[in-house]
């Protein structure tokens, strides 16, 4: 899914190199310039990253 479409609910999938699944659920998305910041909610606590516009994400179902 482009970051752009991601709405706070959604799930991110990240696959670890030893083939954990982590799960992030989205709390925010804001635009700034032409990035996003996604601030989702993790084991370690909420944490915001951003992301170029054109970036995709896994999600999850």
């Amino acid at each position: 899914m482009r970051i752009n479409q991601l709405e706070p609910g959604h799930s991110i999938l990240e696959i670890t190199d030893n083939g954990e699944e982590l799960r992030f659920e989205v709390v925010n998305v804001r635009a700034v310039g032409r990035r996003y910041e996604v601030t989702m909610r993790t084991p370690a606590g909420v944490e915001s990253v951003m992301y170029p516009a054109n970036a995709y994400v896994q999600t999850a179902a």
